[in-house]
């Protein structure tokens, strides 16, 4: 386990990054002043050391110059919250090797820690500390994610919406031989469809209305590195087949353009759809789920390994409590047993929120068992509100009123508000009925895919949250 130094003299910032960094796998711990870390320096009891410019003993960057004399092999990284450049060119001039401004975002002192220090070839999981959890399955994720990043093939990863594929596609690539070259993430169910080759593949200039200088693709921008293509199972056939192709003889044709373009790309893409059952009716190419599945992998969601609840809910507290500069509260032990009983529809990303809210609303130092039911019923609410009156019990409820609109119509209510009410219900029918698919329900409505994509934003309705719930 690495040790890490924490020299600041604020209290309530070391104090909490220790514990945040601990809760990452690091041996961490903290003293308020420059002539304490020296100490520790020349004891040669820490691998990295990071520490603020304007604190006791190093306003004159005593600190700096003597790290420099004896212990120039240990990485130094400066956070602080008061910068000057003369501060900035003197650290940099003598090796520090990163530059922090708070407030921070914990993951970025994280990936700059394990940037500095030498892998351990003995512990592959360690390549993957931004995913949480001590679990068997989580142990299991880890160990075939370092396999998988040893490799050059392309990967699928699936799993229900909020478990982290994305996290785990960075993982990937930052323990690959890739890791120097771009990581370019791609949201397929967020563009377009008129939109979609363009953002893939780039366009050259003249080839439409508006494209009045060549711009690359994000496949070109990802050039050497690893192109990240999150929910998969909504790209366009059309668009498939111009994939599968670069895949296969990583060449691809701008927009507008004749000539073939040379790429060197690795694919790793994540789906929370069942592709062969979409292959199955005709909504996905066989011969690509072929290319892209080489190597699979599949995220448990988080109601299979609730044992990693109480390692997860303790991070997040300690996260939003440093970005928020608040008092790390802590969670009781009745809290801790309805949170481990909950069945986690939204997974790590609910528990996210739950934290969030529990942090913002309780009172006191201890998120109590009323904090934590009140976030989940306030957080079930506002999911599942709107999924109660879809799909079939719309015409079902009109039959049941003789044709009647079912919705209760009050005398001061508008026939704007109304027909809104109707259109918000027939959206939703839709997305129950193609499990979420906006580009099948967009088919059904006669509508552009871009068009339902703005009926659903001005009616507020979330397209994930019917994933997977078909009639």
């Amino acid at each position: 386990m690495k040790r890490v130094l924490i020299a600041d003299d604020e209290p309530l910032f070391a104090r909490t990054t220790a514990q945040y960094l601990c809760s990452r796998g690091f041996d961490a711990s903290c003293v308020g002043d420059g002539l304490q870390a020296l100490e520790v320096l020349k004891r040669g009891e820490t691998d990295v050391l990071i520490a603020d410019l304007d604190m006791p003993g190093n306003r004159q960057l005593e600190l700096l110059h003597a790290w420099r004399s004896h212990s120039p092999r240990i990485p130094f990284i400066v956070v602080t919250g008061r910068p000057t450049i003369p501060s900035a060119i003197e650290g940099i001039r003598l090796g520090i090797q990163d530059y922090f401004l708070k407030p921070l975002d914990l993951d970025d002192l994280v990936h700059s820690i394990q940037r500095t220090l030498p892998i351990d070839k003995k512990d592959s999981t360690n390549d993957f500390a931004e995913i949480l959890g001590s679990s068997q399955a989580i142990q299991n994720l880890k160990q075939l994610a370092g396999k998988v990043a040893n490799s050059n093939a392309s990967v699928l990863v699936r799993g229900e919406s909020g478990t982290g594929k994305e996290l785990l596609a960075k993982g990937i690539h930052k323990c690959s031989q890739r890791k120097d070259a771009p990581f370019i993430t791609i949201d397929c169910a967020s563009i377009p469809d008129s939109l979609v080759e363009s953002v893939l593949f780039g366009h050259v200039k003249g080839a439409f209305t508006g494209a009045i200088s060549d711009r690359p693709g994000q496949v070109r921008m990802a050039n050497h590195g690893t192109l990240f293509l999150d929910e998969i199972g909504e790209l366009p056939m059309l668009i498939q087949s111009k994939l599968l192709r670069m895949i296969q003889f990583g060449t691809f044709t701008p927009v507008g353009d004749h000539r073939e373009t040379k790429v060197n790309v690795r694919i790793v893409a994540a789906t929370n759809r069942n592709l062969k059952r979409e292959i199955e009716k005709g909504n996905f190419r066989l011969d690509l789920f072929y290319r892209l599945a080489v190597l699979e992998i599949v995220i448990a969601p988080l109601r299979d390994r609730i044992s990693d609840i109480p390692e997860l809910a303790g991070a997040f507290v300690q996260q939003i409590a440093l970005r928020d500069r608040m008092e790390i509260k802590q969670l009781s032990l009745k809290a801790l047993d309805y949170l481990m009983s909950y069945s986690w529809p939204g997974n790590v990303r609910e528990l996210v929120n739950i934290i969030e809210r529990c942090m913002c609303l309780s009172d006191g130092s201890i998120i109590d068992l009323d904090d934590v039911q009140a976030a989940i019923d306030q957080n079930a609410e506002d999911s599942h509100a709107s999924e109660q009156k879809i799909g079939s019990d719309v015409s079902q409820d009109s039959q049941s009123m003789g044709g009647q609109p079912p919705f209760p119509i009050s005398g001061d209510a508008s026939k704007t508000a109304t027909l809104e009410q109707a259109e918000r219900v027939y959206f939703q029918s839709l997305l129950k009925q193609h499990a979420g698919n906006v580009s099948q329900a967009a088919r059904e409505a006669s509508m552009t895919r871009q068009g339902f994509h703005k009926a659903l934003t001005r009616l507020g309705i979330d397209q994930n949250k019917f994933r997977g719930t078909r009639d």
